[in-house]
């Protein structure tokens, strides 16, 4: 079986360098510019472990096969690798001992309440008094402290509860564990392969034309950083990178702020279950490999962390939970808005700034790479909500996962955070105005939209599932290119002609002249200096007359989450020609966020400088569309909505 250390290291496993995919290749508009960003939209498709070792609908070999033939793979055997969506949790056992007591006692005195610390080292004593006893699983510790009895003010929050586990468990064998493993090289969707390939290809112009070293962050993974690890690291070691993975976490974070690298798993398991739905428990003895890296990186202050950071050519932030991402690079100041960044995020910032370094990421690592300053605003960073919840409530401001609250009764689609806003936004190496991902099959036009409004910024980028935003590095004249690569498209918001309004009495949005472009893959856009956007359309895809008459094409359920209905709204109005398309919330069947009170409308328009290209659906391919310059606009429209027909 392959050892641990030998895969603690980038060097242990030799990447192979996957020709560039052909389909959904980004066209950048700016020539030979460096690659500054990318960003992706998130949901890729992707070979992995997890589903099983036969071949799965992502691959396309078995994983006998890839184990075999992928070179960033050498070295693993079958039985090395996890092919299961979990890691398993040995069967942890607890002891109530003067060693545990003791060891609660040192555990960092800000995780616990002083309160109820107080009250359960009180219990301990007690239990004490009768006698040490070990070997005990944690639900027979957990009745004999009998937590669920306790008052509701000296219950433990589940941040608490991993402090208690940490300090009352026996000393473990160290655990073996099992990897899950991920293939670029042997991935089946071009278009996740194109996204990693052309990350490794903007790093490596970075490393004058050696192997790109490229750093992988997972602070926003759940149900913990670590779990996020093995497959970001292998899909990028078999897209051709030498890949160190950067424990950079919310943990990590509060430990170097504290100076107590000592006490880092019980930051690292506190901070991870922390507004989690899954707590988190042992997660240095669940991975003790990682675990001895993140306290060699937490060590002298955080030195071989920012000597790393200073080597890498790429950096990749992970999916999940863009809070978790800022939490480790930001601190918050007296008034709750985080504006304390950590000497990791001015180096990633600096380098960033110098061409030197290419960020990229996915979903969360997409939302996070936004902040700075546009026209001397800062440019927010939102998480949370859906469509139709955003333009009729807004966004509160956003507190990170400890100041997130779900519903108590979740929709069967998973959790629904309500909308929130970061108003300084994240890293701040995407100044052009506010991200978002997911984007058209989450139907996510109108967060983006009154997110762009309401802080003041002209754009907003809406990024499309298994798609990317290439941005370039700043041209001599002041310029940014963007381009797209992927199996979807960008949606560009322009807001600065757009007017808005609000209800008297509640904080529902109606705004009218928003200007809406739709970038495919060979389509660009550029923003000069003076802060005027271009976009071109690629010529490959027909120009879409207009019908002889005027001509309405109407949508029903037009912001159901995961409906991809507004898109399919312009899509329709593009291919029949239509002036105007027009959709109401009307029939929603959305479970997360019920629609009808107000019902809202969509209103599509061309203007005279509209221009629609694209190729309708044939046999299995799906419609191709894009557009500039189509007027939007959203409204509360009960007793005027128009009965509309539902394709």
């Amino acid at each position: 079986m392959l050892s641990l250390t030998s895969l603690i290291g980038s060097n242990a496993i030799k990447p192979f360098v996957l020709g560039l995919c052909l389909a959904g290749q980004a066209v950048y508009a700016g020539g030979d510019l460096p690659i500054a960003n990318v960003i992706m939209g998130g949901a890729e498709r992707r070979c992995s472990s997890f589903t099983g070792n036969a071949k799965g609908s992502n691959c396309t070999a078995d994983w006998d096969t890839i184990l075999r033939n992928d070179p960033a793979l050498q070295g693993l055997e079958a039985e090395d690798v996890l092919f299961a969506m979990d890691y398993p949790e040995p069967a942890w056992t607890y002891e109530l001992t003067a060693r545990s007591l003791q060891a609660l006692r040192k555990s960092p005195h800000n995780l616990i309440d002083p309160d109820r610390k107080a009250a359960l080292t009180g219990q301990l004593e007690i239990q004490l008094q009768q006698g040490e006893a070990t070997g005990l699983r944690w639900h027979a510790l957990h009745d004999r402290l009998a937590m669920n009895s306790a008052p509701p003010s000296q219950r433990l929050t589940a941040a608490e509860i991993s402090v208690v586990r940490n300090a009352l468990v026996e000393p473990q064998a160290i655990h073996v564990r099992k990897f899950q493993v991920r293939s670029t090289a042997y991935s089946a969707n071009a278009a996740s392969v194109a996204l990693f390939n052309q990350f490794v290809a903007a790093a490596r112009a970075h490393s004058h034309g050696a192997k790109p070293r490229i750093g992988v962050v997972t602070a926003s993974g759940g149900p913990h950083p670590f779990v996020d690890r093995d497959l970001n690291v292998f899909a990028l070691q078999s897209a051709g990178a030498d890949v160190i993975y950067i424990p950079l976490d919310g943990g990590l974070r509060l430990a170097l702020d504290a100076n107590d690298c000592a006490n880092l798993h019980y930051y690292y398991d506190s901070y991870a279950s922390t507004g989690s739905e899954r707590p988190v428990t042992h997660g240095h003895l669940m991975f003790p490999d990682l675990a001895a890296q993140q306290m060699a990186m937490c060590s002298n202050g955080g030195a071989l962390l920012d000597a790393t950071l200073k080597s890498l050519h790429g950096i990749y932030f992970s999916g999940g939970n863009q809070a978790r991402h800022l939490e480790s690079l930001v601190a918050k100041d007296d008034a709750g808005r985080y504006t304390r960044p950590s000497a990791q995020w001015r180096i990633l910032q600096k380098r960033h700034a110098l061409g030197q370094l290419v960020v990229a990421g996915t979903s969360a690592g997409n939302h996070i790479q936004g902040g700075g300053l546009w026209r001397s605003r800062p440019v927010p960073m939102i998480g949370g909500g859906d469509a139709y919840d955003v333009l009729k409530n807004g966004f509160g401001p956003g507190k990170g996962p400890a100041g997130e609250s779900e519903p108590a009764t979740q929709p069967p689609e998973g959790a629904r955070y309500p909308a929130v806003i970061y108003p300084d936004g994240g890293l701040g190496v995407f100044r052009f105005g506010v991200l978002d991902s997911h984007f058209s099959k989450r139907t996510r036009e109108a967060r983006l939209v009154r997110a762009a409004v309401e802080s003041g910024m002209d754009f907003g980028f809406g990024v499309d599932e298994n798609t990317a935003l290439m941005v370039s590095q700043t041209d001599a004249s002041g310029s940014t290119h963007f381009s797209v690569v992927g199996a979807g498209g960008v949606f560009i918001v322009d807001v600065r002609a757009a007017t808005s309004r609000w209800g008297l009495t509640t904080p529902s949005l109606t705004l009218e002249g928003a200007l809406a472009h739709y970038l495919l893959p060979g389509d660009t856009a550029r923003l000069d200096g003076s802060g005027q956007l271009t976009v071109t359309l690629s010529t490959v895809r027909p120009m879409l007359g207009v019908h002889n008459s005027p001509l309405q094409v109407k949508q029903t359920r037009v912001l159901d989450y995961g409906s991809g209905n507004f898109l399919r709204l312009a899509i329709r109005m593009g291919l029949e020609g239509a002036t105007t398309g027009f959709g109401t919330t009307q029939d929603s069947q959305d479970p997360r966020s019920p629609q009808h009170s107000p019902l809202y409308s969509t209103v599509l328009q061309r203007t005279p400088t509209t221009i629609f290209r694209g190729v309708p659906a044939k046999g299995e391919a799906s419609a191709q569309l894009s557009y500039t310059d189509l007027r939007v606009g959203f409204a509360p429209c009960d007793g005027t909505c128009q009965d509309v027909d539902n394709p």
